[in-house]
């Protein structure tokens, strides 16, 4: 039986080759506690494993809630210009040479219980990303629930 590290680290490294990726992180969701708190990492010391990120929605309007958590629908960022406008932490994503985020919500029993998040250069995804991302999702939803539980 795999660990859920090695299921993880598994995950990014075929995301890495297929849709590509700089940066993989992937995040645990309770709606309940309005919380996400990343399980994997693959720069740990820019996103460090077990940081319990923002709360999950932000004041007022969210699109990025609604996107993904409410809808359970890729979000996508393609340049730098729209990374800047949803994401706080642009600029340390802009150091890691990263323009560009596909975040694929995993999906459990009609719940969103995760979300894994994808960067890479600006440019470097197009529809067929976003697909290759959702597959990935698929795949580690028993890893995700186990990891919730």
């Amino acid at each position: 039986m795999i660990d859920a590290q090695d299921a993880l680290r598994d995950l990014a490294a075929t995301a890495r080759r297929s849709p590509g990726a700089t940066l993989v992180t992937i995040s645990t969701i309770d709606v309940d506690q309005d919380q996400m708190t990343r399980v994997y990492s693959t720069d740990p010391e820019s996103y460090p494993v077990g940081d319990r990120e923002k709360p999950l929605r932000e004041a007022g309007d969210d699109p990025w809630y609604e996107r993904v958590v409410v809808q359970q629908q890729p979000w996508v960022s393609l340049d730098v210009d729209d990374l800047r406008a949803t994401f706080a932490d642009y600029e340390l994503i802009e150091s890691l040479g990263c323009g560009a985020i596909i975040n694929v919500p995993v999906v459990r029993e009609g719940t969103t219980i995760g979300s894994i998040n994808l960067l890479d250069a600006a440019g470097r995804y197009d529809l067929s990303s976003v697909d290759a991302a959702l597959a990935l999702a698929a795949r580690i939803v028993p890893v995700l629930a186990s990891l919730a539980n």
